[in-house]
């Protein structure tokens, strides 16, 4: 079966992104920092042939590749939506602003138990835990379950879109991309991956093989058709 190329992206900067608020399930609306953000990825990407674009089932994914695709000069491509691809809900953490958190983390678990998941190298699906420990009511998703959703909806796509080699833009959200990329051994950065910043993952016969994380697009790259 031929490779499928995977653009995987987070969303522009929102309004809570930019109150350092918590954002699962709320749909924030882009910022006019998350719409320049949004076009100038798309501007990387301008020459890249897409032969289809999936976003999550919140507007701010969906509002992000409308602008990615504003700027690619080849034929805007189908896009469709995927509630897989939804980020991880924070339950009664939803838009907590930081401040409130950090707190709250520190008397449920300590500063050590803290320090030690954002050191360890699954800092990530720690980070999950963490949430999961203070919310209390397992409504949260575990890093396990995450990744079998959004996995499960790459596989799905890829395997729809095996029959030629193609690229296929993926507009997802921060959390849920960075517990996918950390659990293929890639490396996220400890605030997780950045806003309207692609990375690159290989789709071929069911694995999944990373090819670049968390930034622009090489413009000394051969462009893929």
């Amino acid at each position: 079966m031929a490779v499928v190329h995977f653009y995987l992206v987070r969303h522009g900067q929102t309004k809570l992104n930019r109150q350092v608020r918590l954002q699962g399930i709320t749909d924030s609306p882009l910022t006019k920092k998350g719409i320049r953000m949004a076009r100038r990825l798309g501007y990387e990407l301008r020459k890249i042939k897409f032969r289809a674009v999936f976003t999550s089932d919140l507007k701010r994914t969906q509002d992000t590749a409308k602008y990615i695709l504003e700027e690619n000069l080849q034929r805007i491509p189908p896009i469709y939506r995927d509630p897989d691809l939804r980020e991880l809900s924070f339950g009664r953490f939803e838009e907590a602003h930081n401040f409130e958190v950090i707190p709250q983390a520190l008397r449920t678990l300590g500063i050590r138990k803290i320090i030690r998941a954002f050191l360890n190298e699954e800092h990530v699906g720690e980070l999950i835990k963490i949430f999961r420990t203070m919310d209390g009511t397992e409504k949260i998703e575990d890093s396990a379950h995450l990744y079998s959703r959004f996995s499960r909806a790459l596989k799905l796509i890829g395997n729809e879109y095996q029959d030629e080699e193609c690229n296929i833009l993926i507009v997802t959200h921060g959390l849920i991309l960075s517990n996918f990329i950390e659990s293929l051994c890639g490396d996220v950065p400890v605030f997780l991956l950045d806003n309207s910043r692609a990375s690159l993952v290989d789709y071929q016969d069911g694995k999944f093989k990373i090819r670049y994380i968390n930034q622009l697009e090489d413009l000394n790259e051969k462009t893929r058709n």
